[in-house]
């Protein structure tokens, strides 16, 4: 038999081989933008949540500021029930505060400046001492150290309410009710702060204390000139962890200092509980007042505040 032709050339042909079909690709989308979506849909549940905790936290906030600037008897006149217009002052007015820093002879300013007092003093000197046992702790080798530094982190675990009887008993066989030294010394031994300086002095590489020491430096001096200087994270973060602290201190100066010559800011708010009747314009105006400085403290060192508080906990 002859091989088959074409019509015109007359060339032979070979047959051709047939060839699987590939299954086309079903239409849809990518994993990569599946992922890219679900990913987009979980951010935006999270930042709806925190919007919803913010505005939870704020209107409350918002409120009891246009109410101290109301009139006592107007403070809850659209809070039951609760419409937008009782986060608006109702007949603005100041006297509220006026009457807050002027009565009972300015009491109030007594103990926004005793506040003051404690709070820097409290913040100078257990930031000294505390800088100087984390310094320690992270870089001198010396018997029983890690058992110390055990106890620091012990002390945790311990609530404040079962160290105020002990602490009054000492206060009280002292002599100290009613001093500065009853209000101040038992805030200076801070175990937070001394483990956040711990963790970030450790953080600091040995090459610039060995090159000091070769110069001659004393310890002193490698902590103050060198350490320190470089450590401004944490020094904010310890300075407000102590301000904070005892800018809202109540329990413990109500205790061990009743006299009104001693009294604080969070003390001196709750006489606006009258025997009969409850100021509600100087409890709101008072508290905001409060509550303004350590806000107004703490936005500007925010930033500070998170690095150092990280920096120091992040081991």
């Amino acid at each position: 038999m002859t091989e088959p032709a074409t019509a015109v050339t007359g060339k032979k042909t070979l047959p051709r081989k047939r060839v699987a079909k590939r299954p086309l690709p079903k239409r849809g989308r990518a994993p990569s933008t599946r992922r890219s979506y679900r990913a987009l849909i979980q951010r935006m549940i999270v930042y709806l949540l925190l919007v919803l905790v913010a505005v939870v936290v704020i209107i409350p906030l918002m409120w009891a500021f246009s109410a101290s600037l109301t009139p006592n008897e107007l403070v809850f006149k659209y809070a039951y029930p609760f419409t937008w217009r009782a986060l608006l002052p109702v007949n603005f007015t100041l006297d509220n505060y006026q009457e807050l820093f002027t009565r009972e002879e300015g009491l109030f300013t007594r103990a926004v400046i005793n506040t003051l007092i404690l709070s820097f003093s409290t913040v100078f000197l257990s930031v000294s001492a505390s800088a100087m046992a984390g310094f320690a702790f992270a870089r001198f080798e010396f018997p029983g150290r890690d058992l110390l530094f055990g106890l620091v982190l012990l002390t945790f675990m311990i609530p404040a309410p079962l160290t105020t009887i002990p602490l009054y008993i000492l206060v009280t066989r002292l002599g100290w009710i009613n001093t500065w030294q009853a209000l101040i010394l038992p805030g200076l031994a801070n175990s937070l702060v001394i483990f956040v300086f711990r963790q970030f002095f450790a953080e600091i590489p040995q090459d610039f204390l060995d090159a000091a020491r070769v110069d001659g430096a004393s310890w002193f001096r490698v902590l103050t000139r060198i350490i320190l200087p470089m450590s401004m994270p944490v020094l904010v973060t310890a300075s407000l962890l102590l301000f904070l602290g005892q800018w809202n201190s109540f329990f413990w100066p109500l205790l061990v200092a009743p006299d009104k010559k001693f009294r604080v800011v969070q003390v001196a708010v709750s006489y606006a509980y009258e025997e009969h009747t409850t100021r509600w314009d100087l409890l709101l105006a008072g508290s905001t007042f409060a509550a303004l400085v350590p806000i107004l403290l703490v936005l500007p060192f925010q930033r500070f505040y998170v690095s150092g508080l990280v920096g120091g906990l992040k081991e």
